[in-house]
């Protein structure tokens, strides 16, 4: 690093919290692409077909979860052997606060297995100096243990059957690892959390093809990825090297594919049976938490993803193709993203929409989400209009519960002739109903909403879900405390833990957050609304 240029100026601000954020520089990457053709300004007509596409996000499972052990602990996940409440519980007060002995010895504390059936095994029970228990499918301060996932994954496939559907083949958009502390995850543990999941989802799904990224939690040591020009790039091939080939023998990409994503971070770019591009990068490149990204910080693709990004949205423009670009951390969000990578982003989405891409997806924040791309600064209320929308992205929920979370997937309805989406549906389960009756509750897994009818807009059933959808729905809950709080429950999968938006603070970033895709949008809109960032942290 250079510690008098931008280097050390983003280290200051978005490591050490101590200085300002820089203006992010101008970056012309007009050079990675020819002049946008006049075809490219508007998005193709759908058809009156379409297809089902699953999206499933943030597993991190907890490999070394404890039935029983401390789900209300001083760490930020708990439920191992190793988490704790330093307080001891207050004299007479139950393990679960206001529980009689009958509804204690009725909680859910068994072994189980989640195999072809679900099967109860041996009751566990808890230690008396435990706060909160954890329970056999989870608790909302821990990551998932394995049958949760399991039950998660069986869902999938009994709505299948149920609802007679079919998928074309799945997205899942990264983090298989838990939020344990870094002293008790290796690379070993690391590694058999992402062959763990994989084969699960192959066990389970296994005609589905699953184009993956890897999250921010899927390197070890967490989240650091370096640039092959750094000279440090082998420190972390052999993450790489081991998923290119996993998802080759499990038949998701073939050899071509697997030989690139190994070179390039994971990244790569498929085409399916309809002729959708899918195209999947490794967002570890521009998140703040990798050191490697305060090096060379004006260099706007030190990795050389975006160039391969850019030369197969091209390729696909000149070739008449839809494509859908796949990765985890989202780019608005400065204690996640580094400005310059946002950016880069944006143009790049500038460029390519609304013709040539068709889906944006994302992962990472475990809550049921979306931004919405505007075209030129989009930094004020009065630049977020209808005419100035470009694109969307779609922001999956999580499966795993923390924090504060109901589990949840979803699945789109895609047309056949654009690959735009017609909607989307979301399945959850109260994981608080698996907490008693003496392990005979099991996660029930049931419908959410779908994404055409949860907020009441007007909107031409013939129309996809577009960003000029969603800047509808942005307008609706900035305008509407009921869209507001319809909003942030859906986000939070109708969890115990949904804020009320009339009282809680939290809910005054939500209309800035979805109206906006890059990280001086954000910080733009809430300097306009007289926000805070540091308050959202």
């Amino acid at each position: 690093m250079d510690p008098g240029s931008l280097d050390g100026d983003y280290w200051c601000s978005l490591r050490e919290s101590v200085c300002s954020l820089p203006a992010t520089p101008d970056i012309d990457i007009s050079y990675m692409w020819p002049e946008k053709p006049g075809k490219a300004y508007v998005a193709p007509e759908p058809s009156n077909e379409t297809f089902n596409v699953l999206h499933v996000s943030d597993f991190h499972i907890e490999s070394q979860y404890k039935i029983g052990s401390e789900a209300n602990c001083s760490q930020y996940m708990c439920c191992t052997s190793h988490n704790y409440n330093p307080l001891p519980l207050p004299e007479g007060q139950s393990p679960v606060s206001g529980l009689n002995d009958q509804e204690l010895a009725g909680l859910n504390l068994f072994n189980s297995t989640w195999d072809d059936a679900y099967k109860k095994g041996d009751y566990v029970g808890y230690n008396e100096s435990v706060w909160e228990p954890a329970y056999t499918f989870g608790q909302y301060a821990c990551d998932s243990p394995e049958i949760l996932i399991n039950s998660s994954l069986d869902s999938v496939a009994e709505f299948q059957n149920e609802k007679n559907l079919t998928f074309d083949f799945a997205i899942f958009t990264g983090d298989l690892v838990d939020h344990d502390e870094a002293k008790y995850i290796g690379i070993e543990k690391a590694l058999l959390s992402e062959e763990l999941i994989f084969r699960d989802f192959k066990n389970r799904l296994s005609d589905i093809p699953l184009y993956p990224v890897l999250g921010n939690h899927d390197n070890f040591p967490y989240a650091q990825l370096a640039q092959r020009s750094s000279g440090f790039g082998n420190f972390f091939e052999y993450n790489a090297e081991l998923m290119a080939e996993m998802w080759e023998d499990y038949e998701w990409i073939d050899f071509d594919t697997a030989q690139y994503a190994k070179q390039h971070y994971t990244g790569f770019s498929v085409k399916t049976k309809r002729g959708l591009k899918v195209i999947a990068l490794n967002s570890n490149a521009w998140y703040t938490a990798n050191d490697y990204n305060f090096w060379n910080t004006t260099n706007p693709d030190s990795y050389g993803q975006f160039q391969f990004l850019v030369d197969e949205l091209v390729e696909s423009e000149a070739n008449d193709e839809r494509v859908w670009i796949i990765w985890h951390i989202p780019l608005l969000n400065p204690y996640d993203a580094m400005p310059v990578a946002s950016e880069v982003w944006k143009k790049i989405i500038e460029r390519f929409s609304p013709y040539t891409i068709a889906g944006l997806f994302n992962g990472h924040t475990h809550r049921d989400e979306f931004n919405v791309v505007y075209n030129g600064t989009g930094s004020d209320s009065s630049a977020k209009t209808e005419e100035n929308v470009l694109n969307n992205v779609w922001i999956s929920q999580a499966v795993t519960p923390l924090p504060k979370n109901n589990p949840g997937w979803r699945y789109y309805e895609v047309d056949t002739k654009t690959f735009s989406i017609m909607n989307s549906f979301n399945y959850y389960t109260k994981l608080n109903e698996t907490f008693y009756n003496s392990g005979d509750a099991t996660p029930v897994w049931e419908f959410e909403y779908s994404a055409r009818d949860a907020y009441g807009i007007d909107w031409p059933e013939s129309s996809p879900l577009n960003g000029s959808y969603w800047h509808k729905v942005a307008d609706s809950i900035k305008n509407s405390k009921t869209s507001l709080q319809t909003y942030e429950g859906y986000a939070k999968r109708l969890s115990p833990f949904v804020p009320d938006c009339s009282t809680d603070k939290v809910c005054g970033i939500d209309w800035c957050y979805v109206s906006s895709f890059s990280v001086d949008q954000l910080l733009n809109c809430m300097d306009a609304e007289n926000l805070n960032i540091a308050d959202y942290a």
